[in-house]
């Protein structure tokens, strides 16, 4: 399996944002330039996660970007699916979903590629946006010790 480069740069905006998390939203100029990455590109790359619910635009002054629900509960394949499409096309997939093998007893690689797309569904559908954020750089501790910080300064 090879990450392609909207899937690379789309999971780097989304690990920007869920730094950023509880902060309000971010530009996508300014994550941009933080990630050295081409604007125009995030521009449309943003649609997509947008489209697939991952992430909000506000308009305005003050307006960016911001996960659409906590970092927690976005896992890796809903990043590569929104970017991407299907995690494993399967040589035998149906038109419908390229996932799932339309003819199982006549596909002889079937057993192999059903094994590989369960494996890597297990692991990135595991592994969340959370996860990769706190292991990023940057802060030395996780999300959630943000939230908890933000919060107690808050009141």
């Amino acid at each position: 399996m090879k990450l392609s480069t909207r899937s690379e740069y789309g999971i780097r905006v989304l690990v920007a944002l869920a730094r950023a998390e509880g902060d309000g939203p971010r530009p996508l100029a300014g994550i941009a330039a933080a990630e050295k990455l081409p604007h125009a590109y995030l521009e449309q790359l943003v649609a997509d996660l947008r489209r697939a619910g991952l992430v909000n635009a506000t308009r305005g002054q003050s307006g960016g970007y911001q996960l659409a629900r906590p970092a927690e509960q976005i896992s890796m394949v809903d990043a590569i699916r929104a970017l991407d499409g299907p995690i494993l096309e399967m040589p035998c997939g149906t038109p419908q979903d390229l996932e799932v093998c339309s003819r199982p007893q006549d596909c002889s690689v079937h057993e192999v590629f059903a094994r590989l797309h369960d494996s890597l569904q297990g692991t990135l559908g595991a592994t969340t946006l959370a996860q990769v954020a706190a292991n990023a750089g940057g802060p030395p501790y996780p999300i959630s010790v943000r939230r908890r910080r933000a919060a107690a300064a808050a009141h």
